[in-house]
């Protein structure tokens, strides 16, 4: 059926009257008819009987007219949920962010967005760098905030800011007495250093950092853990030391809990980034967030 046949008998049905219908619609009184008449021509069956100046709806123009009341209410409820949408009144946004992020950075700004933007649904999913690249790859995630290397030529990073990795200990290791320590003075007297798991941002930058050192040969973890709250547990607990990033360990600090080991010629800094599809279209929502972080909105 035409679309436009629909409307205008939707509006001589509901006015009960040709003449205000074509008024409602701005076109001519005849026009209105012969569209009417194409309609039922089309469907072999009469919609109207007049009786004077008022026009009556049969049998088959009452069982169009539910239809067509079905149908324009649907569309302008689609008119109102696009008005919502682009207002930022509904819709859903999936992040993903590797564990320092996921766990340390993002739950503040996640705050600010939710106060801002109370409609939007919000998903994040915590795993490492690797996990949410193929999340991102799969469609499963909209955006994704990691450290470490983004590779895939699907994907396009832009940075969002800057971490440093520092060195921890537990209170009165022996490493605190010492001053003007070297990587390779560490490498050489301390063999227990506890890493994070294979695929994790963290690990690959700083195996990529010690290996420019010459230094990767003695990076022989002595544990592997898929967390870094595993890994403050463990260095608490005197099972080793590692290389953490600050922002994960600024309660610890405080407490007294975790000591941090200065390297004179040792600064590990590392992007992180907002990682996304190159080919995907995003939404408002997607936007906004973006906006949030302090960078310019993609397209």
């Amino acid at each position: 059926m035409n679309f436009n046949h629909l409307q205008i008998f939707h509006k001589v049905a509901e006015l009960e009257h040709f003449t205000r219908a074509a008024e409602e619609l701005f076109i001519s009184q005849p026009a209105v008819s012969k569209q009417v008449q194409e309609l039922e021509k089309s469907i072999g069956m009469p919609l109207f009987r007049q009786v004077g100046r008022k026009v009556y709806l049969t049998e088959a123009g009452q069982l169009l007219f539910s239809y067509t009341s079905q149908i324009f209410a649907l569309s302008a409820e689609a008119e109102l949920a696009l008005q919502e949408l682009q207002g930022l009144e509904r819709g859903h946004l999936a992040i993903g962010a590797s564990t320092t992020i996921g766990i340390y950075l993002l739950p503040p700004l996640l705050g600010q967005y939710k106060n801002l933007y109370p409609n939007i649904e919000l998903s994040l999913n915590i795993g490492n760098a690797d996990e949410i690249q193929e999340r991102l790859l799969a469609n499963r995630l909209e955006i994704g905030l990691v450290e470490g290397f983004v590779t895939h030529p699907e994907l396009k990073k832009t940075v969002w800011r800057e971490d440093k990795l520092v060195l921890v200990v537990p209170p009165g290791h022996s490493l605190l007495a010492k001053t003007d320590l070297t990587l390779a003075e560490v490498m050489e007297t301390e063999p227990n250093f506890i890493l994070r798991e294979k695929g994790s941002g963290t690990r690959a930058v700083l195996e990529k950092a010690i290996e420019e050192r010459g230094e990767l040969a003695r990076l022989k973890p002595s544990l592997e853990l898929g967390s870094t709250e595993a890994i403050k547990q463990a260095v608490r607990a005197g099972l080793g030391l590692s290389f953490v990033s600050e922002h994960t360990i600024k309660l610890e600090l405080a407490a007294g809990l975790l000591r941090v080991v200065p390297l004179k010629d040792f600064i590990l800094k590392r992007p992180l980034f907002l990682v996304y599809l190159k080919a995907k279209r995003y939404s408002r929502a997607v936007e906004a967030f973006i906006n949030l972080l302090n960078l310019p909105a993609r397209g």
